[in-house]
């Protein structure tokens, strides 16, 4: 990781500027000139505009990515941690609004890079995942799927409902991400009946 500070600002502007103008009406112009660097600055650092998007896109599900293992690998009750990745992906997607929109506005164009670069987080990290979804299934918790499907599917419900937000712009995202999690917890049937 390049710890020069012009690096970071690029990239926090650049992630504002592609998500205000779309990533094809951006101009690496604009990014210089909002983060107070030159053109070719940028390019010292990112080979190209493309390049400068998938940074920022991967800089990102690094953060989420150590977000849910500090979650995962606290001492809580397992239910709870799992809440906690929720709450802590949410407030992380809601507080980076900017990226949330950049990734649903810009996804399609590089989709595979970014699908190849999640499913490599997957799997790297899917010798914690399975260690502390092991821990859910000894009280019947998540057994239907395996640990890497019940990720994706996870990772779908968040998505969706951070396409719905960004969409509506309804609500809190964490209170929708924590109700959704009930719901797979517990079903859609009355505890009552």
């Amino acid at each position: 990781m390049n710890a020069d500070p012009r690096r970071a600002r690029i990239l926090a502007t650049a992630r504002d500027v592609f998500a205000d103008e779309g990533f094809r009406r951006a101009e690496v112009k604009t990014i210089a000139e909002r983060a107070g660097v030159g053109k070719a600055t940028i390019y010292r650092f990112f080979p190209s505009k493309d390049a400068l998007l998938l940074t920022v896109v991967e800089d990102n599900l690094t953060v989420i990515r150590d977000l849910i293992l500090a979650e995962l690998l606290s001492a809580a009750p397992p239910l709870e941690r799992l809440e906690n990745v929720c709450r802590q992906v949410a407030r992380f997607l809601e507080s980076e609004r900017d990226f949330s929109r950049l990734l649903i506005q810009e996804a399609g164009e590089f989709l595979g890079t970014i699908q190849r670069r999640y499913i490599d987080l997957v799997d790297e990290n899917l010798p914690v995942a399975e260690a502390f979804f092991t821990e859910l299934r000894k009280n019947g918790n998540f057994v239907a799927l395996s640990t890497r499907e019940t990720i994706l599917m996870m990772v779908n419900l968040v998505v969706g409902t951070t396409y719905t937000w960004v969409l509506t712009g309804e609500g809190r995202l964490e209170e929708q991400a924590v109700a959704y999690l009930q719901v797979l917890v517990r079903g859609l049937r009355d505890e009552r009946a």
